[in-house]
């Protein structure tokens, strides 16, 4: 009989823990597991999980730490309780730190005690670690080899630690990437209004202070002066605020008409099988998984020496690394690559052999299926040390 399990989300917007989360309850062995989804009611993630057919439980969890948070959090808290009693999990699995404390709290006076298993998707300061409590759980699963030695140094036990890479499905993808369908290329660049024969440049991530999208603007007039006709794509969830501060820089540096904000895109391939070239700026990362697909597109990546990057990207073979945050070494690599477009095929070329070596999603569910049994046999067998 299949084991249930709690999935506990709080965003309804979708990036990389969404699709994440997405692509491995799509391949979860459902005769060992039955996957249930707490998250917002809003937003485009609860549309795709239904989309999926799975399971969706509607609740808001709000932000602990902030100031009205006290205020607020008891009533979700108390509806994650009302769940756990009510579905009787074998497991939790809480897709990001945020959520963990809501979740202990949800156990504490519930009628069982599953374990739980907690996604560490982002940099981490090593005093958060019992600022979110994640020295109280079960298995801590960091999302590269660099969050991973971050809950170390916080007070993770080495034998609650776990390093598990996102992958991405190959399996219905060509044995080689060799630009996309061209159809789809230029029907991109049609509603782009980007000339078929212009360098394209993109990113593709929430559009947020931490993806260091201005670094990429500042960059972008230096990168004109060589290249006229570069334009820059940039896909993704946006906030607000942030997306307006981009818009005035780029009018500031004199680049409306070649920034190009497109928004969520599901699928993202065609918009990759479009470019040139990917930029990835982000001033923090704990992986990356956007530079994955853009490898698995064939591209080569100019990105950022930041968090779990570096384990994804081979400098100067899949592509470039810079410092974050330096505008003129990210325009030096983009122009470096820009100027030699057979470089560029051979890191593509490259990349996709490396990411479906070392990215591949089966490798990921597995990983996961294993920790899930760990838990919960460790927990039945009464050695779990919660407290």
């Amino acid at each position: 009989m299949a084991q249930r399990i709690l999935y506990i989300h709080g965003v309804g917007a979708v990036g990389g823990a969404e699709h994440d989360l997405l692509a491995v309850l799509a391949r979860l062995d459902r005769a060992a597991w039955e996957p249930h989804v707490v998250c917002p009611a809003e937003g485009p993630f609860r549309t795709l999980l239904e989309r999926e057919g799975l399971t969706v439980h509607p609740l808001a969890l709000v932000p602990w730490r902030k100031w009205f948070s006290p205020f607020v959090r008891w009533r979700s808290v108390g509806r994650l309780r009302d769940l756990v009693d009510r579905l009787r999990p074998a497991l939790l699995h809480v897709n990001d730190i945020w959520w963990v404390p809501h979740t202990l709290g949800a156990l504490r006076g519930a009628a069982a005690s599953p374990p739980i298993v907690a996604h560490v998707r982002q940099e981490i300061e090593p005093e958060k670690v019992r600022r979110y409590e994640l020295d109280r759980i079960e298995r801590v699963i960091g999302i590269s080899e660099h969050v991973a030695e971050s809950l170390k140094a916080g007070g993770v036990e080495t034998r609650k630690l776990r390093m598990v890479y996102s992958g991405i499905d190959f399996s219905r993808r060509a044995e080689t990437a060799a630009g996309g369908d061209r159809s789809d290329v230029a029907e991109v660049r049609r509603r782009l209004g980007v000339p078929a024969a212009a360098l394209l440049l993109g990113t593709a991530a929430n559009l947020f202070p931490r993806k260091g999208y201005e670094v990429m603007l500042r960059a972008l007039p230096g990168i004109l002066a060589v290249h006229p006709d570069v334009h820059y794509l940039l896909a993704g969830t946006a906030e607000p605020a942030y997306a307006a501060s981009l818009r005035a820089l780029a009018v500031d540096l004199g680049i409306t008409e070649r920034i190009h904000m497109v928004g969520f895109q599901d699928p993202i391939r065609p918009f990759l099988d479009a470019l040139d070239l990917y930029v990835h700026p982000a001033l923090m990362e704990g992986f990356g998984i956007a530079l994955v697909e853009a490898m698995a597109a064939g591209k080569a990546v100019v990105a950022t020496r930041t968090g779990g990057v570096p384990e994804v990207v081979e400098q100067g073979e899949t592509g470039l690394l810079v410092a974050p945050g330096d505008s003129e070494r990210l325009r030096a690599a983009v122009l470096e690559l820009l100027g030699d477009e057979p470089r560029r095929v051979r890191m593509g070329a490259k990349g996709f052999s490396r990411a479906r070596a070392r990215f591949d999603l089966d490798r990921t569910v597995a990983d996961l299926e294993r920790i899930y049994r760990e838990a919960v046999v460790e927990q039945r067998g009464g050695h779990a040390d919660r407290h």
